[in-house]
């Protein structure tokens, strides 16, 4: 039976909980531009109350209640937000953090300036999501999606294309592709009840270490959520043996960061 900690992708159970203290350590934020071009865009400002679904480790939580924004996080997995909770008290920001399902948060009506979703909108059941949204939403509130994407070439030393023939190689069959966005500037689940207000676009390179590229990928949809730890630490063996031979000290992995904004139609 599915943990309440798990979630499909096609066909395969992720536990979010066994990849937590790895996501929280090594798996790279949002850079500081990321920031400013949304608080420039009207998100993230102080005094906002944000709602944070799929709230993870704390990747927009934090960043937003250090910029003054009063926050509420929501993850299934209770590993994750016990791992932002660590991250919270850290930086010594408060945050409101919540284990539920984004679908069914029990938050109340119109609370919230801002709800924000980060690499995870594709988990949600979206027939459900575009009641919800709404119904938390204060008037002219607004919806934030944004991803961050580790592509899979691109670098000089082609680690990012090794890496993912590599995470092929112990979990067959499966995609290593985007998800989320999948270049839809207009996607279909928000027509009619959002209207898109801004889409942004770009790539930005993010450095890693060897040792934190491998904790990197051990948080990875595919392996440490996917894989039993068994096969995962063996993932982890063939991939520090694979960046010995390819990769220098410290390198740059290009990522693409997707920023979508809806308001209410």
């Amino acid at each position: 039976m599915p943990s309440t900690t798990s979630q499909l992708e096609e066909g395969r159970l992720l536990h979010w909980d066994v990849a937590s203290r790895d996501y929280l350590e090594h798996r790279p934020g949002y850079p500081d531009s990321y920031f400013e071009l949304l608080q420039r865009l009207g998100v993230g400002l102080a005094g906002q109350d944000i709602l944070d679904l799929g709230a993870g480790t704390g990747a927009l939580t934090i960043p937003f209640a250090r910029q003054g924004a009063r926050v509420v996080g929501v993850d299934l997995s209770a590993g994750q937000i016990e791992a932002a909770r660590e991250a919270a008290a850290r930086q010594g920001v408060a945050i409101d953090f919540k284990v539920a399902p984004a679908e069914v948060t029990g938050l109340p009506d119109h609370a919230f300036d801002v709800i924000s979703a980060s690499m995870c909108w594709g988990y949600f059941d979206v027939t459900k999501m575009v009641v919800e949204v709404p119904r938390m939403l204060r008037a002219g509130g607004r919806l934030l999606i944004g991803s961050l994407l580790w592509q899979p070439d691109g670098d000089a030393h082609g680690i990012a294309a090794r890496s993912n023939e590599l995470i092929a190689t112990y979990n067959p069959g499966i995609r290593t592709r985007e998800r989320g966005v999948r270049g839809e500037i207009v996607p279909e689940w928000s027509r009619p009840a959002f209207r898109l207000q801004t889409y942004h676009d770009f790539t930005a390179d993010i450095t890693f270490t060897r040792e934190s590229w491998r904790g990197r990928l051990r948080a990875c949809r595919w392996t440490g959520a996917a894989l039993p730890p068994a096969k995962t630490q063996a993932f982890d063996r063939d991939l520090a043996a694979l960046l010995e031979r390819i990769a220098p000290p410290t390198f740059s992995i290009p990522h693409r960061i997707v920023i979508q904004i809806f308001a209410v139609a």
